[in-house]
């Protein structure tokens, strides 16, 4: 029986595959469709899901957004959303993307081919797979290899972010966070138990007194990257 099993895997993964490419090129082809769509690529050790929650709210003010669902951040959880969910009509899509293992981040943007990307932040996670921060910190930016020059946004607080963005400083890209070291920055930070309150740096514009009921300084980054791409 055990045999039996791994027979009818060998047997079947051909076919799985075949399948699974067909999607793929199904989902590509609805997105060739859509010419003047833009995509938003937005991955993270942590605050991704956030941050897209945070963007597609703020884009449907004036634009209408398609956003990946709730966990939908793999290859087929992504192409499942096109298939399912691109319309004619919509104006950006807000893709996150989730990764395991070197490679998956370059997998779905193989897929979307995103015009602008965020990289919301790089830590210890999933390590069990990734063996290592570096392999981390190259999976996050295969999404920086993939979005045009000067479309990429990234948490600048992030100390493994800043320290591979140092490698080379002259290249296109836009920071953002809480240290005034970045192009985007919150400062005038006060938290109580109603929320938090903020005025906002961009270039040479302060924006005074803005109001979230969100709790706690990484929220407020993660409006950061928002106001950033907004």
């Amino acid at each position: 029986m055990p045999f039996l099993v791994l027979i009818g895997n060998f047997i079947n993964a051909p076919i799985e595959k075949g399948i699974r490419q067909y999607y793929i090129n199904d989902a590509k082809k609805m997105l060739k469709a859509c010419p003047d769509l833009k995509v938003i690529g937005i991955t993270g050790s942590y605050g991704k899901t956030s941050v897209k929650y945070f963007l597609s709210t703020a884009l449907k003010a004036k634009y209408n957004v398609l956003m990946t669902p709730e966990s939908y951040n793999t290859p087929m959880g992504v192409v499942k959303t096109i298939r399912e969910q691109l319309r004619p009509t919509h104006e950006i899509f807000v893709c996150e993307m989730g990764a395991r293992n070197v490679g998956d981040i370059k997998e779905i943007c193989d897929i979307v081919f995103p015009d602008y990307g965020i990289i919301t932040s790089i830590g210890e996670q999933h390590l069990e797979s990734f063996k290592s921060i570096d392999n981390i910190v190259k999976t996050k930016f295969e999404l920086y290899d993939a979005v045009p020059d000067k479309n990429m946004f990234l948490n600048g607080d992030n100390q493994y972010i800043s320290a591979k963005l140092s490698e080379n400083p002259n290249a296109g890209f836009h920071t953002y966070g809480i240290g005034n070291k970045n192009e985007t920055y919150a400062c005038d930070i006060r938290v109580t138990r109603k929320g938090t309150s903020f005025s906002v740096v961009c270039g040479d514009e302060k924006i005074e007194n803005l109001q979230t009921p969100l709790v706690g300084e990484h929220n407020v980054t993660n409006l950061m990257g928002v106001v950033a791409v907004c």
